[in-house]
């Protein structure tokens, strides 16, 4: 038999047992004796021999084999435990980590998403013919001004995007970009855990832009921004609403996806 195989609780027993079956057969001894001869007197010379192998067994107990035998089945069991606990840690740590991914992945893909409308909004301009009216005219320093804010926010540095789209607002609060500026001014609060301010900026885009390209944009991010806050009823108006609006869409699909991890709070 394989006794690798066995549990650890059978191995302390057959050790045990083992030693207590060899202690039995020398009691027995005399008896045994007595009866397969023939006399039923027990010598002198058989009872010394039992006397010496009692002797042998209680010196085998006092050297400690069985208590040796016990212990080390008992660190076989530490061990199997410890490696249990350390398989069940590691299973926990890689459904961590595929959460952790799914998430990296989504807000990739809604970066994506957002990149691509702010793309289409970039090329629009530069073939544009100028307006008729007295309107606001695109300019160098204008034009230069947005595309390096948006040059830094897509870089990572959000801190530096939000003081130089705030400055811009400030200096053409009217512009032909201000209202992707103040867009992406939110969109920055955003990345960096501002929600509350960006959820204000979002809003006053479509206040103050409702006819932008980017009021669409502005109303799923006034749904995500709720969502951050914990205002799920908010969130869920906001979300509903871009689904109703806008079906078919990137923005519709990402409002749906972000409806169902509401739906799973």
């Amino acid at each position: 038999m394989n006794t690798a195989l066995e549990p650890l609780g059978s191995l302390r027993m057959r050790g045990a047992a083992s030693i207590l079956l060899a202690l039995g057969i020398l009691l027995a001894t005399p008896a045994s004796w007595a009866q397969s001869g023939p006399s039923t007197v027990v010598t002198q010379h058989q009872l010394q021999v039992v006397e010496m192998r009692l002797d042998r067994m209680e010196r085998l107990l006092d050297s400690g084999v069985l208590t040796e035998m016990l212990q080390g089945a008992d660190a076989l069991q530490a061990e199997v435990r410890q490696l249990r606990g350390q398989v069940e840690q590691m299973g926990n740590d890689l459904r961590n980590l595929q959460a952790r991914q799914r998430d990296q992945f989504r807000n990739l893909d809604e970066r994506l998403s957002l990149v691509e409308g702010d793309a289409a909004t970039r090329r629009a301009p530069e073939p544009e013919p100028l307006p008729d009216t007295d309107g606001p005219l695109p300019d160098a320093d204008e034009q230069g001004a947005y595309e390096g804010a948006f040059e830094v926010l897509m870089g990572g540095d959000y801190g530096e995007a939000i003081t130089r789209l705030e400055r811009f607002m400030e200096r053409y609060p009217d512009g032909v970009y201000s209202a992707n500026a103040l867009y992406w001014l939110a969109e920055a609060k955003y990345a960096s855990g501002d929600y509350e301010g960006a959820l204000v900026d979002f809003e006053a885009v479509r206040s103050r832009f409702p006819d932008s390209d980017k009021a669409a944009d502005a109303l799923l991010k006034i749904g995500y921004s709720h969502f951050e806050l914990g205002d799920a009823e908010a969130a869920r108006e906001a979300l509903e609403a871009v689904v109703a609006g806008h079906p078919g869409t990137t923005l519709s699909r990402l409002a749906q996806d972000r409806l169902r991890r509401l739906d799973a709070r």
